[in-house]
């Protein structure tokens, strides 16, 4: 009896192990299968599609059509119209007035000015057609290499005009400066008194029309106060006239 019951535990161990070698083989192969699937479905999903481009033909067009073609579209082209800006001229315009021997003839708008005016160390000389009215400075300048040096510098203060002959229109007299004397102080109309005790040999300065300034005479002058010098024409003063200038014979400038 032992003997048997040996064998039959023999037998069932046996068979235990057959059934676990034979689970073991299936496992693998279902796996196996598994594998085998994603790889082709790997495949059929990443295979990319080809695709063929197909280009018609281009069309050939001759090149006296082409030329014919692009002269006729520049012939229809409208150029867009740039606007024209007309810029507005300022003209200075002269009063001109009648004028009697021995007055005075004051503008309509005449009034005394004081502009910040300095006399030292002006002086006159003609540069291109005009008479500059301007004083020597200095600068202090620094070159490229750091060194600081002074040079000289002309300050303008006023330009007079270069005239030969009194204008045939007279203009009246809008402020109460006429002139810069040669000391470079204003000579102002009704400071005629002061420079009565010069002759008419002595140059006061410039009137701001650009004709000079002389002392006291006793010649006939036009309505103005000018006459013919030996230099040319130029203003005179007169114990007949209450001012230094009766008008202007040119334009006078503005400082």
């Amino acid at each position: 009896m032992p003997f048997r019951t040996r064998d039959f535990t023999l037998f069932l161990l046996a068979v235990a192990f057959l059934v676990v070698g034979i689970t073991a083989t299936v496992e693998e192969d279902l796996s196996s299968r598994s594998q085998s699937a994603a790889v082709v479905s790997f495949a059929t999903d990443t295979e990319v599609a080809s695709y063929e481009a197909v280009v018609p033909p281009a069309r050939e067009v001759p090149r006296a059509s082409r030329l014919a073609e692009l002269r006729a579209k520049i012939a229809d082209f409208v150029f867009p119209e740039t606007p024209v800006v007309e810029e507005e001229v300022v003209v200075e315009e002269t009063e001109e007035v009648p004028v009697v021997p021995g007055s005075i003839v004051l503008c309509g708008n005449y009034h005394t000015i004081n502009p910040a005016w300095s006399p030292a160390g002006l002086q006159f000389e003609i540069v291109e057609g005009a008479r500059l009215v301007y004083r020597e400075t200095e600068k202090a300048v620094v070159d490229e290499f750091g060194v600081s040096s002074v040079m000289p510098e002309r300050e303008v203060v006023a330009q007079l005009p270069l005239r030969g002959a009194p204008q045939a229109s007279k203009s009246c007299i809008p402020t109460d400066v006429v002139g810069i004397a040669l000391d470079g102080s204003l000579i102002r109309n009704n400071e005629h008194t002061l420079y009565r005790v010069f002759g008419e040999e002595t140059l006061i300065g410039y009137a701001l029309d650009g004709f000079p300034i002389y002392g006291l005479s006793s010649r006939n002058s036009d309505e103005c106060g000018g006459v013919a010098m030996s230099t040319g024409y130029g203003y005179v003063l007169s114990t007949e006239r209450e001012g230094v200038l009766g008008c202007f014979s040119g334009a006078p400038v503005s400082l």
